[in-house]
């Protein structure tokens, strides 16, 4: 099985390491550097067929695009999967916070729309889908995987305690156990190689 990991904005491969090592477990890993927009990422990859696509924050975004067109296994963290209740979200946020500063970001964003996971809901409910949230995430509310998730067939949600936007600490063997619980379920079960 090959996996297509994405980073978040100003990020990088190196910064997931914590969601590309239990991937790599299942699979062969690819994790280039994506520092574009969520349109650019898909468009870019979207002729290519991952097995599974994983991304952290607008790499999860992207991620969950991506996994609408080719059906696959899809795990997106923190991710924001509608950009313009992400860009309500941000906008309640004073100047000089880092919630302004991406509010700002998302405002040069031509078309929301096309790059917001919940308008893509018809092709994810053919994907498997993990969703990860911190409770504490102050930069993605947990509500967009809530929203998400009831629309799809197959979703799982999870949760973690104390978790902000990235994870920290117990925090990243927690996410690796959600993810490879995950992965090894839809391998034994799929016959997936």
């Amino acid at each position: 099985m090959k996996c297509l990991v994405l980073h978040g904005k100003n990020s990088s491969p190196g910064k997931v390491k914590w969601l590309i090592d239990p991937i790599s477990r299942f699979a062969d890993v690819e994790s280039p550097s994506v520092e574009m927009e969520v349109n650019e990422i898909v468009e870019k990859f979207k002729g290519e067929n991952y097995e599974c696509v994983a991304g952290h924050s607008r790499g999860g975004t992207a991620a969950l695009i991506l996994g609408s067109l080719w059906s696959s296994l899809v795990i997106a963290v923190s991710s924001p999967t509608d950009r313009r209740f992400q860009l309500d979200y941000l906008s309640k946020f004073p100047d000089g916070t880092p919630q302004s500063s991406l509010y700002k970001d998302l405002l040069r964003v031509k078309d929301l729309d096309s790059s917001s996971p919940i308008n893509y809901v018809e092709g994810l409910k053919r994907a498997n889908v993990l969703l990860i949230y911190g409770d504490s995430d102050q930069i993605v509310p947990k509500k967009h995987g809530e929203i998400l998730c009831e629309k799809l067939t197959n979703c799982k949600l999870k949760v973690v305690n104390g978790m902000k936007h990235s994870p920290m600490g117990q925090q990243i063997g927690e996410i690796s156990r959600i993810v490879s619980e995950f992965l090894e379920y839809y391998v034994n079960s799929q016959g997936i190689t």
